[in-house]
């Protein structure tokens, strides 16, 4: 068993500082014996000294403040009173950064608030883990909030290594490190917003990203709520040196009514843990990262690589093809139709030409936004479809679309759409069998 011993001393300006012995509190909480019997050992000796009420040290100063004596010999006196415990000097003169190296793993249970702009809450609304207040004018518990944000604010719990708490405010760099992390947690939730509000056709109704303020500052609070002598932490910082902002409103959230945001919730929430049910919440981030993309062209292909990953195709050309309009078909072959063709249209029209001849949106006959959002309404269609199913992984959801794919009515469909579109191309048919 470890601990870090930190003399002592008194500061330029006069304050003087009682000394530590500071350890990992997993490691001595079997030791309570041997902490009071050290205790009594090292009052003896002249000295004043608690256990920490947090369980992970000793706070300890001269009884007799007359009877001067130095920092090696006050290391040898507790290296004598804790004769079971290594004893190593600290490196530096805070506690708080060595208890970080002697807990490297622990985590330590914090709710995380972090406030919102360009959206419009009236009801403190919850889904999933999440909850999202509503503007202090319209809340009528005003006194139950746990800050001082006037405008909407979300609110989780999370478990954070103690170490990063630990290491708060030293340096602007890990500031910004730890205001980053709780952002990217915080973005989650609000990637369920944005399933249910955001649209690329009407872009003005996606709100700024999670924390993100005036003039690209960004703000966290965190309050610990384990025991620790930690007190809570308001964060602020410009952690991103680039940020994206609605120049708009913003949407106006008044519930959380859409198809799958039960399904989703529920992954949240860790009631579903599985292979799709990951992959759904890394499509849903790569969604969002479309929503703050500036670049029209970049907003489309990002979801094109969106869908494919979802969905993991194993083919290409019309095999592929029919294979997602398969699994947005809802298992109607007329919708298939539909499908199919429009996603052919995205595919050949405007996917390959942007990949494949470097083209731009202006270049094409295509609508950007249009297209961005059919996508997306695909993304979402596969989403809803996994919820209703109950896929677990991707092999179940091929298996899905291979059976429809193999009916008669699914066949007759395709071969006859395939051709006429090749056709139109001046291309021979390619009839994909299943």
């Amino acid at each position: 068993m470890k601990a870090r011993f930190l003399a002592p001393r008194v500061d330029e300006s006069g304050t003087k500082y009682n000394g530590n012995l500071v350890w990992a509190k997993s490691d001595f909480e079997s030791k309570e014996h041997e902490i009071t019997s050290s205790l009594k050992r090292i009052r003896n000796k002249g000295y004043w000294a608690s256990a920490f009420p947090e369980g992970d040290g000793v706070a300890f100063s001269l009884e007799d403040e007359s009877s001067y004596k130095d920092s090696d010999e006050i290391f040898s006196d507790f290296r004598e009173c804790f004769d079971w415990v290594s004893i190593e000097i600290s490196g530096s003169r805070n506690s708080n950064l060595e208890l970080a190296e002697l807990e490297p793993e622990r985590e330590l249970k914090c709710i995380v608030i972090v406030p919102l702009e360009s959206i419009f809450i009236q009801r403190t609304l919850s889904v999933g883990p999440f909850t999202f207040y509503c503007r202090r004018e319209f809340d009528s518990e005003p006194y139950e909030r746990l800050t001082n944000y006037s405008c909407e604010y979300l609110q989780f719990e999370v478990e954070l290594k103690y170490k990063d708490l630990l290491r708060l405010n030293n340096t602007i760099a890990h500031n910004d490190y730890v205001i980053s992390k709780c952002l990217s947690m915080a973005e989650h939730a609000m990637d369920l917003v944005r399933y249910v509000e955001s649209s690329f056709i009407k872009k003005e109704f996606t709100p700024n990203p999670a924390g993100q303020m005036d003039k690209g500052l960004y703000c966290v609070d965190i309050i610990p709520i384990e025991k620790t002598h930690l007190k809570p932490f308001e964060l602020k910082g410009i952690s991103r040196p680039f940020s994206v902002a609605n120049n708009w409103l913003g949407p106006q959230l008044d519930d959380f009514h859409s198809d799958g945001i039960e399904y989703l919730a529920a992954v949240h929430n860790g009631e579903i843990d599985n292979e799709l049910s990951s992959a759904i919440i890394g499509a849903l981030r790569s969604c969002r990262q479309s929503f703050y993309s500036l670049g029209s062209e970049s907003q489309f292909l990002n979801l094109v690589f969106t869908l494919d990953g979802l969905t993991d195709p194993d083919w290409s050309g019309w095999q592929q093809r029919t294979y997602i309009a398969a699994l947005l078909s809802n298992g109607c072959p007329e919708k298939f139709a539909k499908k199919l063709t429009r996603y052919d249209e995205l595919y050949y029209d405007v996917r390959n030409k942007l990949v494949h001849e470097g083209a731009d949106f202006y270049e094409l006959s295509e609508d950007p936004d249009k297209a961005s959002e059919d996508l997306y309404g695909y993304i979402k269609d596969i989403i809803e479809l996994v919820a209703k199913e109950n896929f677990i992984n991707v092999t179940e959801m091929k298996a899905y679309a291979i059976q429809l794919l193999q009916s008669n009515e699914f066949i007759n469909k395709y071969t006859q759409l395939i051709t006429s579109i090749s056709q139109s191309r001046n291309k021979h048919p390619r009839i994909p069998t299943w």
